[in-house]
């Protein structure tokens, strides 16, 4: 009968390879990897415990580790982790279930939302994700960006990294570099001429309502909840001189990002459009010039009349009528509230 040598499978040594850098990267970290034999591996390959500062923070999460070339694109930089029959499982985890993927020729992994993105690609059969510096699976970046994300604070990175990352083109980093910039350097004048910027130059659709929220905070409003370093008085003189500046596009840009079904009230990010264009110094002509321009969108105007209405609702009489006649059911309804009641105050 002839002899035969087990053989030990080249995958199953690259797999053994990505586990042992995740946990190496876990432990470096201080903080403990319990990894799932293979026999009850139903998706998971080990859980995480945090630790910080030497303590236990009561937060765990599951990883879903794959290792290989096979795994990685490198032309067009991106991950993939296969999802076959593990979408139930990891979408009801009682943990937040985390994907790593260990790419041997870079000595380095990436990681990835697994519950957030089969919620947003919940039709995907498999998961895709770029890699970049922000997802990056390694010690530092575990601890300055993986842990804070983690638990939803702001990200442990430099300004200098903050400032590249929010003028990356990754939409992930831009969000954690937007964060950062505000949340800790918030009365850093340079700043506020970056996110400025970027709201001129930056097309309506691609404006995020968490930037126009921020800059809310210089004219304030009473939703607006303090969260680490507020402006100080100079910081909001400066930047108020600049959105003094602001023309007739700026406001409709303004006013287009606020949505039909909230309009302004509390809460939404219509009510940080209200208090910043009514801080203007020009509110009135430049809400005036968008309401009887029939080229605005009707949706803009009728936003525009009732920033209008709020502050000079006897004037605002006039433009009422006009888009009620034009055919807006909005503002008839709030022209019969203006003169049954004398003004309109939608936080009251």
């Amino acid at each position: 009968m002839k002899q035969t040598t087990p053989k030990l499978k080249i995958t199953s040594s690259t797999a053994k390879i990505g586990v042992n850098y995740v946990r190496d990267v876990v432990e470096r970290s201080n903080c403990i990897f319990q990894k799932i034999d293979q026999e009850n591996d139903l998706g998971i390959d080990g859980l995480i415990e945090l630790i910080k500062e030497e303590m236990p923070i009561n937060k765990q999460l599951a990883v879903q580790v794959k290792s290989g070339e096979s795994y990685f694109n490198i032309k067009s930089n991106e991950c993939r982790i296969p999802i076959e029959n593990h979408r139930l499982y990891w979408s009801k985890h009682p943990l937040p279930v985390y994907g790593v993927v260990y790419v041997p020729s870079l000595e380095t992994a990436y990681s990835i939302n697994i519950k957030e993105y089969l919620n947003e690609y919940p039709n995907s059969t498999i998961i895709k994700f770029v890699a970049s510096d922000s997802n990056e699976f390694c010690t530092d970046k575990f601890l300055s960006l993986f842990i804070p994300r983690l638990l939803g604070q702001v990200a442990e990175i430099s300004f200098e990294t903050a400032l590249t990352y929010f003028r990356s083109g990754n939409r992930e980093e831009f969000f954690i570099g937007l964060t950062v910039l505000f949340r800790k350097h918030i009365n850093n004048i340079n700043v506020w001429d970056e996110l400025i910027e970027y709201f001129k130059k930056t097309s309506t659709t691609d404006i995020p309502a968490i930037l126009i929220y921020y800059f809310a905070h210089i004219p304030w409003h009473g939703d607006i909840w303090g969260i680490g370093e507020m402006p100080t008085k100079g910081t909001k003189d400066y930047v108020q001189k600049i959105f003094n500046q602001f023309k007739k596009v700026e406001l409709v840009k303004l006013l287009s990002v606020v949505d039909e079904e909230g309009m302004i009230s509390r809460g939404t990010v219509g009510q940080s459009v209200e208090a910043i264009i009514s801080s203007l110094e020009n509110c009135e002509n430049l809400l005036n010039s968008i309401i009887t321009d029939k080229t605005v969108l009707f949706h803009i105007r009728e936003v525009a009349v009732t920033i209008f209405a709020m502050n000079w609702p006897d004037t605002s009489v006039k433009q009422l009528k006009a888009l009620a006649k034009e055919g807006s059911w909005y503002s008839d309804e709030l022209l019969k509230h203006i003169q049954e009641w004398g003004g309109y105050n939608p936080y009251a």
